[in-house]
């Protein structure tokens, strides 16, 4: 495994870190699926451990996931593993539901407190090492600061962080000059963060954590316009209305890509993470893993070597739309 500076925190994080959000299995959240159908706590907890024994040292989740399933199963699966100063939780909060099972965003400082002891208990451990606001916009901020900030004094968070791509919201979050991290979509399909947000984050010592670099299972090659996913699976809203437009459009974009990959001897999935690890503005990728197959190949693709200058050249003009 190969290990990066972790923004100012003093951390050395695997370069690929495991996303946990599949964990918490299928939910439904307004009306719609909101998780991943299939999932199997057993096999969770073996591609937990398998991510442990090939290097990975951070594990972000998040209360929302499965409704506090994830966060279970990751708690119950690291407590058996032992050895808890040699890797990083990382959660979120913001984001819970009603009694009808209705998005709700709680901002609240003493729901934010009160959130992270439960969090806390199914994590089985003192502390959180970084907690992260999970809404995508806000305008409670200083709630979020002035919690975060009691948290760090109580000794249960370490660090803070936002997860969103909302440049002006980091602003405000580091506005005391202490944000831990900034976590944002950033992949081959959606590249906004190098505009504004990736520049900052290097420039302010923010470490920045790249989800979705396979973009939720695109740029893994294995998709096609008339893929079909199961009814409890999030992903069956890109086949409704104007989302398939978009989704066929991204396929599209994949399958230029792919002879790119092909000469220079990679799987789609290979290039996908070597794309986004090749930016020195990026701290830590962070891609699912349904088992323990996909954890092996997700650390075998961060152990390629970086792309060349004219490698990404090309990557990116076969990307651009034609």
């Amino acid at each position: 495994m190969i290990y990066r500076e972790f923004g100012r925190t003093g951390w050395q994080a695997s370069q690929v870190g495991l996303g946990c959000w599949q964990f918490g299995g299928a939910i439904m959240l307004d009306g719609r699926p909101d998780g991943w159908p299939g999932i199997d706590d057993n096999e969770s907890a073996a591609t937990i451990k398998r991510a442990v024994e090939l290097g990975i040292n951070f594990f972000d989740t998040s209360d929302m996931y499965g409704w506090g399933r994830s966060e279970t199963v990751l708690g119950r699966t690291l407590e058996e593993v032992g050895r808890r100063d040699t890797y990083y939780i990382a959660s979120k909060v913001g984001y819970w539901h009603d009694d009808q099972y209705r998005r709700t965003w709680n901002e609240s400082k003493d729901y934010i407190l009160r959130a992270c002891d439960a969090s806390l208990r199914r994590l089985q451990t003192d502390y959180i090492d970084l907690y992260q606001c999970h809404l995508w916009r806000t305008e409670c901020w200083t709630e979020f600061l002035d919690a975060f900030e009691t948290l760090q004094k109580q000794g249960k968070i370490r660090f803070y962080g936002v997860s969103t791509h909302d440049f002006k919201l980091i602003q405000h979050f580091d506005q005391r000059h202490n944000l831990g991290s900034v976590q944002a979509n950033y992949n081959l399909l959606d590249r906004h963060v190098e505009q504004e947000v990736l520049p900052y984050c290097r420039a302010r010592g923010i470490a920045f954590i790249a989800r979705g670099p396979l973009a939720m299972g695109k740029l893994s090659g294995r998709l096609t316009k008339h893929h079909n996913f199961d009814a409890n699976d999030i992903r069956s809203k890109w086949l409704e209305n104007e989302n398939r437009q978009n989704f066929e459009r991204d396929i599209d974009t994949v399958e230029r890509i792919k002879p790119v990959a092909q000469q220079y001897g990679l799987t789609m999935s290979e290039l996908a993470v070597q794309f986004v690890l090749t930016n020195p503005s990026v701290s830590i990728a962070i891609p699912g893993a349904r088992n323990r197959g996909q954890i092996e190949r997700n650390v075998a693709a961060s152990l390629l070597p970086p792309l060349t200058d004219s490698e990404l050249a090309t990557v990116r003009q076969a990307a651009a739309a034609p």
